[in-house]
C-alpha cells in the first residue's frame, strides 16, 4: 500500500474484525456520511474514505497488505501501539478500557467529573456533578477529525417541546438502534450560543467521539433529557434553556449567564446498553 493508512480506524473496527463486522460498519458509516443526505460539512470526504477502507478490508489480499503496512509502521516506532487502532477496538478488556477512559478524561479536562479547569469538553459536563468517573467499556471509537460549523446551520424537521422546556428537532433520524437511559453512547456534537450564534465547543475536531452514559449525571440536564430516543447515525438538534444548562451562573467567559444553548448531536454508536 502507498501509506500506512489505518483503514480499521476509518471503519471504526478492530484489526481482528470479521468480514461481517466490516460489512456492517461500512453500511452504517455509508448511511451516516452519504453526501446526498448527510448534513455534515465533510460528508463527501468521509464517505470516500469509508469506501476506500471497505474496498481494502473486504478483499483478502488487500487486507493482508494493509496489515503488513500497519505492522511496518509500528516497527518503525519501536513497536509502540497505534492510538487509532487502540481507540477503534470495541472489544478491549475491561481493564484496558478503564485506563483509556482515565487518560482521555484527563486530557479533555475531566469532562465526566464536571471539572472547572476551563477545557472545551467541560462545557457539556454537569456543573453540579462530582465524584468518580463511570467506567466506559468499551471505549469510544476513533474518528478522523473534521471542521465544525462556526454557526448553527438551518435545519428542517418537526419541533418537539418537552414539559421541561427542552426543544429538539430530529433532522436526520438515523437507522440504527435507539438510545435509552442507562446506555453508554458515543456522540459527536457542536454547541452554539443561541443569542449570538457563536460556537463554543465541538467534538468533531477531536480524535475520538465523546462517550456519555445517559442518566448518570455526567452532562448537563438538557443532554440527559435530549439523548434518549436518538437512533444510531441520527442527528438531533437540542435547544436547551438556561435552567437545563448553566442557569444564572453561566460557565466562565464562554457561556454567559442565562444563556440558551443550541447543540447538534450525532449518535455515532451505542457502546453498551442499559442493564
Amino acid at each position: 500500500m502507498a501509506e500506512n493508512k489505518d483503514y480499521y480506524a476509518i471503519l471504526q473496527v478492530s484489526r481482528d474484525a470479521t468480514p461481517e463486522e466490516i460489512e456492517a460498519a461500512h453500511e452504517r458509516l455509508s448511511r451516516l456520511y452519504d453526501p446526498e443526505t448527510s448534513h455534515k460539512s465533510r460528508a463527501a470526504q468521509r464517505h470516500a474514505e469509508v469506501q476506500a477502507a471497505f474496498a481494502a478490508l473486504s478483499d483478502r489480499t488487500k487486507r493482508r497488505e494493509v496489515d503488513k503496512d500497519l505492522r511496518a509502521g509500528e516497527v518503525a516506532v519501536a513497536g509502540a501501539g497505534r492510538p487509532s487502532d487502540f481507540l477503534a477496538n470495541r472489544y478491549l478488556l475491561a481493564a484496558a478500557g478503564v485506563m483509556v477512559a482515565v487518560l482521555v478524561a484527563g486530557l479533555l479536562g475531566l469532562v465526566v467529573f464536571g471539572g472547572t479547569g476551563g477545557d472545551d469538553d467541560e462545557l457539556v459536563a454537569n456543573p453540579t456533578t462530582s465524584g468518580d468517573a463511570p467506567t466506559p467499556v468499551p471505549t469510544a471509537p476513533a474518528q478522523t477529525p473534521g471542521v465544525p460549523d462556526e454557526s448553527p446551520p438551518e435545519v428542517t424537521g418537526e419541533e418537539v417541546v418537552l414539559e421541561s422546556g427542552l426543544v429538539y428537532i430530529d433532522f436526520d433520524p438515523g437507522a440504527g438502534e435507539v438510545a435509552a437511559t442507562g446506555d453508554l453512547v458515543a456522540v459527536n456534537y457542536t454547541g452554539w450560543l443561541q443569542e449570538t450564534g457563536v460556537m463554543f465547543d465541538s467534538s468533531i475536531s477531536r480524535e475520538t467521539a465523546f462517550p456519555v452514559t445517559i442518566g448518570a449525571g455526567g452532562v448537563i440536564p438538557g443532554w440527559e433529557l435530549g439523548l434518549p430516543g436518538l437512533a444510531e447515525g441520527g442527528t438531533r438538534r437540542l435547544i436547551i434553556p438556561p435552567e437545563l444548562a448553566y442557569g444564572e451562573a453561566g460557565a466562565g467567559d464562554t457561556i454567559p449567564p442565562n444563556a440558551t444553548l443550541i447543540f447538534d448531536i450525532i449518535l455515532v454508536d451505542i457502546l453498551t446498553t442499559a442493564p
